[in-house]
């Protein structure tokens, strides 16, 4: 086993371990944000500032998203590495395309 095959599999690892990362952040990002919704609505809290605090969370909540799916780009791009062929070029750039204009329709919500 010579030092690219060594250097493929380190990558793929990286790859799969950011994958894992990121989807137990979102998963985290947004149980956090249901369960203080919920105590939110639970609260006696008048509705004007029941409104400000839920725009606050949600805010919050964006932002997580936001930087998981940086992270996401990023691994996708470790992919890229390992098969710079045409079409997974050709796949990337329309995902990061893709993410780049999520990300940027998230931001406007914040």
């Amino acid at each position: 086993m010579g030092s690219p095959e060594i250097f493929h599999i380190i990558i793929e690892y990286m790859v799969v371990i950011i994958e894992i990362i990121v989807g137990i952040l979102i998963a985290g990002i947004v149980i956090i944000t249901l369960a203080k919704l919920v105590k939110l609505l639970l609260s006696k809290i008048r509705k004007e500032q029941r409104q400000v605090y839920v725009h606050k969370l949600v805010a919050r909540m964006l932002r997580g998203l936001l930087i998981a799916l940086d992270f996401l780009i990023a691994a996708d791009l470790l992919e890229t590495i390992l098969d710079p062929t045409l079409e997974e070029t050709a796949v990337l750039a329309l995902i990061v395309v893709l993410r780049i204009l999520l990300s940027w329709s998230l931001s406007k919500e914040i």
